[in-house]
């Protein structure tokens, strides 16, 4: 499988950012040998498309924390399908059609991140699904961003799928869009309200921020949440 270093996205955050494009008309089953990644049994069974993006990420994963010093890195993955990280790391893989990601940073205190790139949706898209992501009570911040981004629906779906993975290790469970409401919006940053008490960590009132930026059709997000 071919895959080639990207600039396309700025790093917002103090922890190394890989970005790679990715060709998956080239994959190949044997590509996970080649670039020495283990190959899991339940992505064995997917069709290629899904296994050259599940490796992708993985090698974003595993230079992220060679950069960190890390010596033959692996990223594993758990049952619930959450990325295994080394003991004394944390991060975050991401990938949509062509192009892939992850971010990786060393643990002193419990700490999350989320990062997080889609494709612009159509407007209709964006019409259709708007009563799946947005709270009732997301409205008039929703018409604030549509005045600063063309596709705001897009990086609002973005930026909760973001919070999801830097809250996850803390709530351990699923949890809905619902649960996060937009009450602030930038240029680059967007501020969420957690509405629900999730864990003890996790508690109704925490404000998270998530850097976005929309870029040749994508839309890119990174959340980090620090426990004090």
């Amino acid at each position: 499988m071919q895959v080639t270093k990207s600039t396309v996205f700025k790093n917002h955050l103090t922890l190394e950012l890989v970005v790679l494009e990715f060709d998956a008309g080239s994959f190949v089953p044997q590509s996970f040998d080649l670039f020495k990644q283990p190959l899991p049994e339940r992505i064995k069974k997917a069709v290629h498309k899904r296994q050259a993006e599940y490796l992708a990420g993985r090698l974003c994963a595993t230079q992220a924390l060679i950069a960190l010093n890390f010596e033959n890195p692996i990223v594993h993955t758990a049952d619930d399908r959450v990325p295994i990280w080394p003991a004394g790391t944390f991060g975050s893989i991401t990938h949509t059609k062509g192009i892939a990601a992850a971010i990786a940073g060393l643990q002193d205190r419990a700490t999350g991140v989320g990062i997080d790139v889609e494709k612009l949706m159509k407007d209709s898209q964006e019409t259709k699904l708007q009563t799946h992501i947005l709270r009732d009570d997301e409205s008039t911040q929703f018409h604030e961003l549509s005045k600063q981004v063309t596709h705001p629906l897009s990086v609002i779906f973005s930026a909760k799928e973001s919070i999801y993975k830097a809250l996850y290790p803390f709530v351990k469970k699923y949890f809905g869009f619902d649960k996060a409401k937009l009450i602030a919006c930038s240029e680059t940053i967007l501020t969420f309200k957690i509405m629900y008490n999730l864990s003890k960590q996790v508690q109704t009132g925490l404000e998270v921020n998530v850097h976005y930026q929309l870029t040749d059709g994508l839309v890119f997000t990174q959340c980090l949440f620090e426990t004090e």
